[in-house]
């Protein structure tokens, strides 16, 4: 089944260090980028969550944010700065000695100063934690691969669509190859014989000459090619795998044949299909872009 890289997925529920709250976005990315926000005191499982989301997502830009709410038990120790401190009481000094000031450098005066004394969170061991957040991250990501699936499905329809009618467009122009390839000969048959002016030449050697002018005009095997690359597109639709990057390439090819078809053809109604086909396809591969 293909999927979007476009999705977004929720998970919530309670631990041991309170509510958790997990977001996944994916959007489209021709790699894989993978992007965690979570509180500091879970930074340690930032690695194994990526791991997590590698296993799930091969391809697109992923950003997951965790969040820690109504966190219960937290414990505090206040902290000093002593360096800081012994940088303020100088900094007093010198403008006491400076100024000539009166008074004297007091506890109460260092304790307003910023950042001297600040509370420190005791972490302690969160390990046992992460069996609890696992399932709940894992949720997030299921509800986001859900809409990517049902995304996926409204991008597969349009595009088959667009491919039946390539399809349907190769296989008129091929409907007219003989036809196409008899006036060709004929043009060339005319001009040659106006170029000769009555010069007569062998009948033998003039049909063999217009054939290998003619041959460098065919267009037969880009429209076979086409038309394998137009049935390998079909049977991406039911890979489980990740297939953006080879819809990709086959596009490509398909479009690099039809403009060769366009060169070769030197016939306006084949020309006029060609341009329909390109424009398809240009369609197909925009949409294909956020093909995971």
């Amino acid at each position: 089944m293909l999927k979007s890289m476009t999705g977004y997925g929720r998970g919530e529920g309670e631990s041991g260090l309170g509510k958790v709250l997990v977001e996944s976005r994916s959007v489209n990315h021709r790699y894989s980028d993978i992007n965690i926000r979570l509180p500091k005191r879970l930074a340690i499982f930032e690695n194994r969550i990526k791991e997590i989301i590698r296993s799930q997502v091969s391809r697109g830009r992923i950003d997951v944010s965790i969040k820690l709410d109504a966190l219960g038990g937290e414990k505090f120790q206040l902290q000093v700065d002593s360096n800081l401190a012994e940088q303020y009481f100088q900094a007093l000094l010198s403008l006491k000695d400076k100024f000539q000031l009166r008074g004297e450098i007091t506890l109460e005066l260092l304790a307003g100063a910023k950042d001297l004394i600040s509370p420190k969170e005791e972490v302690g061991d969160i390990e046992p934690y992460w069996l609890e957040i696992v399932p709940i991250l894992k949720r997030a990501l299921q509800e986001m691969d859900e809409m990517k699936c049902s995304e996926g499905n409204a991008l597969v329809k349009d595009i088959q669509t667009r491919l039946e009618r390539i399809t349907q467009q190769l296989k008129e122009i091929k409907a007219q190859l003989p036809s196409y390839v008899e006036a060709y000969q004929n043009r060339l048959r005319e001009r040659l014989q106006s170029l000769l002016g009555g010069i007569e030449v062998d009948p033998g050697r003039l049909q063999q000459e217009i054939a290998l002018l003619a041959e460098r005009t065919d267009i037969t095997e880009e429209i076979v090619r086409a038309e394998s690359h137009l049935s390998q597109l079909a049977l991406l639709f039911n890979e489980k795998e990740s297939v953006g990057r080879k819809m990709d390439f086959l596009l490509q090819e398909i479009n690099r044949e039809v403009n060769t078809v366009s060169a070769k053809a030197n016939d306006a109604e084949i020309s006029q299909k060609v341009v329909e086909i390109k424009s398809e396809l240009e369609k197909v591969r925009e949409q294909a872009q956020n093909i995971e």
